[in-house]
């Protein structure tokens, strides 16, 4: 028997194999499916179904051939079926669509068996445990019962008297604790012969539809709560006759709950004594009594739905396409459906450090719901999404629809067999390859539709309002909520592409955002920002919630407002220090630098990295306009506590205690005369002419890629360090800039590099080191992370070279930031003043020292250096402060402190 069950399971399976399942586009709001093939759990649940009904349906006959000298005691059986799974798995569906699934695949069953309607435990109205009546009526309503009724009066007056004696049973059950002496024991006896009366009136049904077996869908047992226990102590109790096949839908874990805390309710009723071991006894009776009443072999657990769209297999040879949106002909897979919506929201993340975003599409119900929101841009998505064979072919097409299959797949086979050699690995071969197989392929454009083509802010638009409403999707809100953001700037728009909540973590407890679950805070702000901002703010810190995890906003490192960078890079002279080099590093010093009040009158200048961050990703984003720029110049820097918290004033050191005459003039004032102006101008056609030659336009840059990049690069550059006197040396500063591009740039790498572009999915992960960037070339997150898209110095100066050419022709094609902020513009300036020899922060002390012959020690003995001082004349002291202004700067302390010192000794010698 088991072996032809077994048998006929494997044809059912094989039966099917040709067949998709699909989900209708226009799918509504209903159980009801008229088609076995949109019915999801075919496999995995309904043939299941088919064989234990089948095996009830054999024990049933045997039953009714034995009855006569069998008693009814000796048939009770606990042969209940249940399915479980949590809301909105589809088990309704289920139950709703058993029968007719039957009725398409396993017509033959139905003539030995008869499905019940599904009956709702939940429609007992409150104080009501009529349950068992319930299923009587149900059994009394049904349609075929009424028919043969009609057509069979013989057997139709044997249902009535069945019916009867099972109603005064009920009747002697409702009313026992109302009667008293005779009457209560004739009531108890009536108890006793319930479960008899209810054996018979079922066989009797049966026996009147001349079939073996009814099945009984119960849906949602365990949903109404009050009465739970009691519906399944029905069906401990009632619903053992092997005449009637309870098929039980609900959540086993709320089975469980709800079963152990009646028994734990009952065990301490009495008394509350020794509470903790009544709960251990409670789990153990409750475990036991599903045991029984629903029998661990006979439960069926829904299928997760993430299940119908794993690909498990590359289907280019396959007949099963797996689930189908729209018709089996020419729908699309729903694989191909998912794994197109993952890369368009998350953009070309390897998933390493969380990088992949889980979709919350938590059941069948949200499946469908989010297909029937997407039924009319499904149909037009390109061509080649819609029928590509895997996972990695979708987000292949998608990232580089210009570069072939074969070329890719070529590419990487090449790359991988390169990285086995055990002599030094040169991948010039690889690239080599992938430029002359791009240049004999036929071309291809994988994005091309037959169909008239959507636009990516249509798709954006029409998923931010269906996942508006998912608790769960908050990220994936965030997400979209920036691209419709970056879609819908022009070169007018004063905003930042960062006024997006994606980007602004103390907006999520606002509008729309307050519905979306959250499971991180900014608690660590209040610590890490504690002495620094006001207190009270802080506190509202402590409770804020956000969607997703973010760094701790950037106070900034302490400069003074007195700092003349600009005038000391002007009387600066240094070695290949040209006028041009002083105005880009006075510019670049300018994106750091951030005049903020730390009283309600006075100001510091802290240094920040945000506005150097914000400048990368606008320029990637789209086109830069000189408002953009300047918008940029002139805001807080992006995520500065001075943008995050404009009106509140920093706890800082007073630096102009010593001289308030100094407090309020303007430093490094701006005018279209000064050469920063023209900087601007040559740097927004630099950005534009960079964009035309990298075909930026082409790239959609993801903004969950950039939040990654952002979280990354805050948490290993952003700083808040108080530097005694103030940061005020060049060199330093500069290299922060430095720091702040090579940080990102590396981010983009560690996350873009991996199997969708052909690469070994490995990242180094450890930070740079900002003390060693002129020779970043050696180090391991260019060469891990961003070598295999990027060209290096000499492919860039050397472009003519076959290396730069195949190099950049993979880079060109596969669309990645990390190829195209090799030669950025900004990288370019940073370069140029990074490799000039600034003075270093020792380099004034060690010299002083040296000039008056002196040991050196860690303090300076200023004593000694004015009886050394005082030995000259005031043209050899002239000299050496001229020299040491020169070569360290004017505000340089040492140089400051000579100065004075000076001054003071040749006062009347020395203008």
């Amino acid at each position: 028997m088991k072996h032809r069950g077994q048998l006929a399971k494997k044809k059912t399976r094989m039966k099917h194999s040709k067949v998709s399942k699909y989900i209708p586009l226009n799918a509504g709001e209903t159980a009801v499916l008229q088609d076995a093939n949109t019915i999801l759990p075919r496999d995995e649940i309904y043939e299941p179904l088919v064989e234990l009904i089948k095996q009830a349906r054999n024990r049933a006959a045997c039953e009714t051939n034995e009855a006569k000298s069998k008693p009814l005691s000796n048939q009770r059986v606990h042969n209940a079926i249940s399915i479980d799974g949590a809301r909105g798995t589809g088990k309704t569906a289920v139950l709703v669509n058993l029968k007719r699934y039957i009725e398409l695949e396993h017509k033959e069953l139905l003539t030995d068996i008869h499905i019940l309607e599904p009956i709702d435990p939940t429609l007992l109205e409150d104080g009501e445990s009529l349950f068992l009546h319930i299923i009587v009526a149900a059994v009394l309503h049904d349609d075929d019962i009424k028919q043969a009724q009609h057509c069979k009066p013989e057997q139709s007056r044997a249902l009535n008297q069945a019916l009867d004696k099972l109603a005064h049973s009920l009747e002697a059950v409702d009313t026992q604790k109302e009667r008293h002496g005779m009457d209560k024991v004739r009531a108890m006896y009536g108890n006793k012969h319930l479960a008899d009366s209810v054996h018979n009136f079922f066989l009797t049904a049966a026996r009147l539809l001349d079939k073996k077996l009814l099945v009984l869908p119960i849906d949602d047992v365990d949903t109404s709560l009050n009465l739970a226990f009691e519906n399944l102590e029905i069906i401990r109790r009632y619903l053992t006759t092997p005449y009637i096949l309870p098929i039980v839908s609900g959540d086993r874990a709320l089975y469980h709950e709800v079963t152990w805390r009646d028994f734990h309710g009952r065990l301490i009723k009495d008394s509350t004594y020794r509470r903790q071991e009544a709960y251990i006894t409670a789990v153990d009776l409750a475990e036991e009594y599903q045991r029984k009443v629903l029998p661990f072999p006979r439960r069926q657990i829904m299928p997760e739905v993430s299940s119908y769209w794993q690909w498990g297999y590359d289907r280019k040879d396959a007949e099963d396409k797996g689930v189908m949106l729209g018709n089996t002909s020419d729908g699309m897979p729903l694989t191909n459906f998912i794994s197109w919506l993952e890369i368009y929201l998350t953009g070309p993340v390897n998933g390493q450090e969380n990088s992949r975003l889980p979709l919350p599409i938590p059941s069948i119900r949200a499946l469908t719901q989010l297909v029937n929101h997407c039924s009319d841009f499904i149909p037009v998505l390109p061509d080649a999404i819609r029928t590509a064979n895997n996972e990695l072919d979708v987000r292949r097409m998608w990232q580089m629809p210009t570069v072939p299959l074969a070329v890719i797949n070529t590419f990487q086979a090449e790359y991988h067999a390169l990285g086995k050699k055990e002599e030094k690995r040169d991948y010039g071969d690889a690239y080599k390859g992938f430029s002359e197989n791009l240049q004999s392929a036929p071309a291809v454009d994988y994005l091309e539709c037959k169909s008239q083509k959507k636009s990516q802010q249509d798709f954006s638009k029409k998923l931010a309002d269906y996942f508006r409403f998912e608790p769960k999707a908050g990220a994936i809100y965030l997400v979209l909520l920036a691209k419709l953001h970056w879609q819908h700037r022009t070169s007018s728009d004063p905003s930042s592409i960062f006024d997006t909540p994606l980007f602004q973590p103390l907006e999520h407890n606002v509008g729309s955002l307050n519905f979306f679950d959250k499971s991180d805070d900014l608690a660590a702000w209040a610590n890490s920002l504690a002495d620094r901002l006001p207190e009270e703010w802080l506190r509202g810190l402590r409770s804020q919630q956000t969607i997703l995890p973010y760094p701790v906003a950037e106070i900034g490192i302490n400069s003074s407002k007195r700092w003349n960078y600009a005038s000391e890079l002007s009387s600066l002279q240094l070695e290949d220090l040209n006028n041009e080099r002083k105005h880009k590093a006075t510019f670049l010093i300018n994106l750091l630098a951030q005049n903020n009040f730390y009283t309600n009158a006075k100001q510091s200048m802290l240094l920040n990295i945000g506005r150097i961050f914000e400048l990368i990703i606008a320029s990637i984003t789209g086109p830069v306009s000189l408002e953009d720029l300047y918008g940029i110049l002139n805001r807080a820097p992006f995520f500065s506590t001075a943008a995050l918290a404009p009106t509140k004033t920093l706890q800082l050191e007073d630096e102009d205690a010593r001289d308030t005459t100094e407090e309020q003039r303007p430093t490094n004032v701006k005018t279209e005369e000064d050469p920063q102006h023209a900087l601007i101008i040559q740097l927004q056609d630099d950005i534009k002419k960079w964009r035309d030659t990298h075909s930026l336009e082409l790239i959609n840059l993801s903004p969950w890629l950039v939040y990654k990049v952002f979280n990354k690069v805050y948490s290993q550059v952003a700083s808040s360090e108080i530097v005694s006197n103030g940061m005020k040396h060049i060199g330093t500063v500069v290299n922060r800039v430095a720091h702040t591009f090579y940080a990102t740039w590396f981010a983009f790498g560690s996350f873009e590099k991996g199997e969708l572009f052909g690469l070994p999915n490995v990242i180094t992960t450890t930070n740079i080191n900002p003390e060693n960037l002129k020779n970043f070339e050696n180090n391991d997150n260019f060469n891990v992370n961003v070598r295999p898209f990027a060209l290096n110095h000499s492919e860039i100066t050397n472009k003519q070279s076959e290396s730069y050419q195949n190099r950049s022709k993979f880079g060109k094609n596969t669309r990645t930031v990390s190829y195209c902020l090799a030669d950025h513009p900004l990288k370019i300036w940073i370069d140029e003043i990074i490799e000039l020899k600034w003075p270093s922060l020792r380099a004034a002390k060690t010299a002083l020292f040296k000039e008056f012959g002196l040991p050196e020690t860690t303090r300076i003995s200023w004593t000694k250096i004015d009886n050394l001082l005082i030995k000259q004349s005031a043209d050899e002291v002239k000299d050496t402060l001229k020299r040491f202004e020169n070569e360290f700067g004017a505000d340089d302390s040492v140089v400051k402190e000579l100065k004075k010192r000076v001054s003071r000794l040749f006062k009347a010698q020395i203008n």
